[in-house]
């Protein structure tokens, strides 16, 4: 019994080094080419590239980092202005000792945005959680919001709606969080994107990763409470599959999220819904042209 208990904290010893030397290697080996934003006594890392009459700033899903939108940020500055950014403990930003809820998360861009004096016209694109907040930020500060794009947003609903995660699928993913001190997401992140890898390998990462998931259903119903629409503004709607008029009914899952994405588009009068016909939520990263497209033809018509 000694023996196991002295090998157990053995590997955990390890694997802390491990962890804190490779976190160390990470943030000295990629340039940083944005800025720090305060944004009340703690720091948003931001990238602001581009140039054009209009301004295209984009929100990550639950747990990325900027980096994420490289294929398509690197297109669209070629025709726009382009701001993306780390929301606050994640990639490089520094940590928050805020809630990790829509609502605070609003007011943390805000403030990066006034920073930036920013002036329309504004197009928001946001990805999954990005889309709920990028939603909220139109409703709540709607000054040089000019139109929408949400790429597979996650919907107010689909907690009631959805079919929920396996049990033991759910806590074996948070273990592998919980355990980021001593290396363990470094262990199953791919390595397509090496610089994603490197911050989303972090503990600060992991941990405000479950922060953002632990107040998920908040960010949700307060945005319900808000009945959100845009009344006429040029809403693009991306979502992935196919319409729910094409989809057999025995596939719950994809004819609820069919249904839940054409009600997000719904919330405009003058609306575009995508259907990427293949079956990847990160549509920006595995169809980098659909969402590039979609910003094009918004931004020549504003």
């Amino acid at each position: 019994m000694k023996i196991l208990s002295a090998s157990i904290v053995i590997l955990l010893l390890v694997g802390f080094v491990y962890q804190s030397y490779s976190s160390y290697v990470d943030s000295a080996s990629f340039e940083k080419p944005g800025e720090m934003i305060d944004v009340g006594g703690y720091s948003l890392y931001v990238e602001d590239t581009g140039a054009g009459k209009v301004t295209v700033i984009f929100d990550s899903g639950m747990g990325d980092d900027l980096s994420v939108w490289n294929k398509v940020a690197e297109e669209v500055s070629q025709f726009s202005r382009v701001i993306t950014y780390d929301r606050a403990g994640l990639g490089w930003s520094e940590q928050s000792p805020r809630e990790r809820d829509s609502k605070v998360i609003v007011a943390e861009l805000h403030s990066v945005l006034k920073e930036k004096a920013l002036t329309g016209p504004i197009i928001l694109v946001g990805h999954s959680f990005g889309g709920v907040n990028m939603q909220r930020y139109a409703l709540t500060y709607p000054e040089h919001i000019a139109a929408l794009v949400l790429v597979d947003s996650a919907h107010e609903d689909q907690i009631n709606k959805m079919p929920q995660t396996n049990f033991l699928q759910k806590y074996l993913f948070k273990f592998g969080m919980w355990a980021a001190p001593f290396g363990i997401p470094r262990l199953f992140l791919s390595n397509t994107n090496p610089e994603e890898k490197a911050k989303k390998s972090t503990t600060q990462h992991q941990y405000t990763s479950l922060d953002e998931a632990k107040y998920f259903p908040k960010s949700l119903s307060e945005l319900s409470e808000l009945a959100p629409h845009f009344g006429d503004m040029p809403l693009v709607v991306i979502a992935r599959n196919k319409a729910s008029s094409e989809i057999n009914s025995t596939k719950t899952k994809d004819l609820i999220w069919a249904n839940l994405q054409e009600n997000i588009a719904a919330r405009s009068t003058n609306s575009t819904i995508i259907f990427s016909r293949e079956r990847h939520h990160s549509i920006h990263k595995m169809q980098p042209e659909v969402v590039i497209e979609a910003i094009q033809t918004l931004a020549e018509s504003l």
